[in-house]
């Protein structure tokens, strides 16, 4: 969610289940907020949108109500091009939203309260830089022309809000508004911007604030921190260079935190005591807020512009001096959509979705000498798949693709090169030889994938020059999905018998297609493979249906019924089991009446 200034507010996804990814059919206009305003999503309510001073969108019916706060107090209200709308961390219920004045309701909009004084500077006097033309250029009459530019409810205490003006204070409350505390820096002086203050996840008493003195000339960076609540701060920005717009702390890792700046984004391991650039490919652009999701950080530029990095979980831990293997974040069991039409032409404006699966990263110190593998193991220790860096994906089968190649992304692939890598593993089991697989080709190949593995632990276990690696691997079923865990069982269980059937009876069709291009077998035996398999002797698109005892047309009646049993997270349907009843024997007695015509054959010496 977010204004963009000429353009509107807009909210996007940072994924969708389509393989064209992100595109401009996922951008939707919002009506609340403007162009310049904060938003701010109903966290009881995802149809219910706040922005703005203030609207009400209900994106279920599209009407936007105004439930502006400063109506029932009318006044000389000050105003600035962006005002901050915040929902309180610890009361999903409570919204504040401030002018000069700060505001609270709790019943989204229809009653507000006053908590709050004018908290700015009564005279923060005329900066020694404007010319007498600009000085006298004063939105408002008087002296005093600040707002609340920052408000940031605790996220450990109830009641607790800390609040920052554009000219240079900031102040916190224990009660809700009821008292309030000025806790300015000392070197914090007037037509100083406090652009963000963060309040720590860990500590009620630890507080973050990103302040912009560009107006008196001042570029240089100024992150202030406090772990005592605003009694002491200091100025924790070695490493910067420019102005920082944001500061944000991460919600796992105590003493990392994130800044935007007006080029671009740093990250601190510290506490903010060094500070190291996070741009990786980030054109320099203006940042001018972040958030931490989960294992993700989203950034809002000044150009317009959302970015995203996709699982931080490495820079949260510890990295040792030689080769390791990070512990993966939760893999959340995320399906692809169906086919959803043609994508989009490539030249259309998108952004690519992240991957579906298991995040796991590496470092690699030195040249390797032997390939570099991964395995995943189940809860019981057994291999679920393997994968080398000697692996070779195989070349797209073209006439088996439904749409453009480009459309198929290649499968990740284990790197043995110095440096940090990562391998997603698409949290499916290895499609057997002869099945078809998910990528265009078929089974048998160690990127072809099969049945998805359930929700449930895993071992991830990385080997690099005879060393071995082990991480805990949790894949959690996907929160949209209300499916116990027994129905997960059920559907792994008999999706894996049906696959294995299959695997035998395409074996079996295998074997049929070569024995009857046997020139030592008679041909009354050929007759009865043919008969038995359903061998095709002509164009498979023109071959007659094969009699429905043949080994052909149990395979493809299996082939639809594994697509009916894994095609989406439930358990199987009454019919898939009744099915299955019926397929499963009629499969054994095909797979035993070809044993029976193989060993008639003569023996090959």
């Amino acid at each position: 969610y977010g204004a963009q200034q000429d353009s509107g507010a807009a909210r996007i996804p940072s994924r969708t289940g389509t393989i064209d990814g992100i595109t401009l059919m996922e951008f939707r206009e919002t009506t609340a907020g403007g162009e310049s305003d904060n938003l701010a999503p109903d966290p009881n309510d995802p149809d219910i949108i706040y922005g703005g001073r203030v609207d009400r969108l209900d994106t279920r019916t599209q009407q936007t109500q105004s439930v502006d706060p400063t109506i029932a107090y009318p006044g000389n209200d000050r105003r600035t091009w962006t005002l901050p709308l915040v929902f309180s961390p610890r009361d999903p219920h409570v919204l504040y939203f401030s002018n000069q004045r700060m505001y609270r309701t709790d019943d989204g909009g229809k009653h507000w309260t006053v908590i709050s004084p004018d908290l700015t500077r009564e005279n923060p006097e005329v900066p020694s830089n404007l010319d007498p033309i600009t000085a006298a250029d004063r939105a408002q009459p008087g002296p005093r022309q600040g707002v609340i530019y920052a408000i940031a409810p605790s996220r450990t205490i109830d009641h607790d809000i800390w609040a920052g003006t554009d000219d240079g204070q900031i102040w916190r409350t224990h009660d809700e508004g009821a008292h309030w505390q000025n806790v300015t820096p000392p070197a914090l002086t007037a037509w100083s911007k406090v652009g963000i203050i963060d309040a720590s996840h860990f500590d009620g008493e630890t507080a973050y604030a990103a302040v912009d003195r560009h107006r008196i000339e001042d570029t240089k960076a100024y992150v202030y921190r406090t772990h005592d609540g605003g009694k002491s701060w200091q100025l924790a920005s070695n490493g910067i260079n420019e102005t920082v717009n944001v500061v944000r702390e991460d919600p796992v890792r105590r003493g990392m935190l994130y800044a935007g700046t007006e080029r671009g984004v740093y990250v601190s391991l510290d506490d903010g005591d060094h500070w190291q650039p996070l741009q990786l490919n980030l054109p320099t652009t203006s940042v001018r807020d972040i958030d931490v999701h989960g294992d993700d950080v989203v950034i809002a530029t000044h150009g317009r512009a959302f970015w995203a990095i996709d699982n931080v979980t490495p820079l949260r831990q510890d990295v040792p001096a030689g080769d390791y293997l990070f512990k993966p974040a939760v893999a959340v069991r995320e399906r692809p959509a169906g086919f959803t039409g043609s994508p989009m032409p490539k030249d259309e404006p998108m952004a690519a979705n992240p991957p579906f699966g298991a995040y796991i990263d590496y470092v690699i110190r030195s040249a390797t000498t032997q390939p570099v593998t991964i395995e995943i193991l189940d809860a019981n220790d057994a291999l679920v798949r393997r994968y080398s860096s000697a692996d070779v994906p195989a070349a797209m089968d073209l006439k088996r693709l439904g749409t453009a190649p480009e459309w198929f992304t290649t499968p990740s692939t284990i790197a043995a090169t110095p440096g940090m890598h990562r391998f997603i593993w698409p949290l499916h089991y290895p499609a057997p030889a002869g099945v078809g697989g998910r990528r265009g080709g078929g089974g048998g190949g160690p990127f072809a994938d099969g049945i998805w593995a359930p929700p449930g632990n895993y071992k991830v276990v990385l080997t690099v020059n005879g060393q071995k690696f082990t991480q805990p691997l949790t894949v959690v079923p996907d929160p949209r999905v209300n499916l116990p865990a027994t129905a997960y069982a059920e559907q792994f269980a008999l999706a894996r018998e049906v696959e294995q059937t299959r695997a035998s009876i395409s074996a079996a069709l295998v074997e049929a297609g070569a024995f009857v291009k046997r020139t030592d077998i008679t041909e009354a035996l050929k007759h009865r493979a043919t008969e038995i398999s359903g061998t095709i002797t002509v164009d498979e698109f023109t071959a007659p249906p094969p009699p429905e005892s043949s080994l052909r047309f149990i395979n493809q009646a299996l082939a639809k019924l594994a697509g009916a049993i894994d095609s989406a997270d439930t358990a199987p349907t009454t019919d898939a089991r009744a099915s299955w009843a019926q397929l499963k024997p009629a499969a054994d007695a095909a797979l035993a009446s070809w044993a029976g015509v193989k060993g008639e054959a003569p023996i090959r010496r």
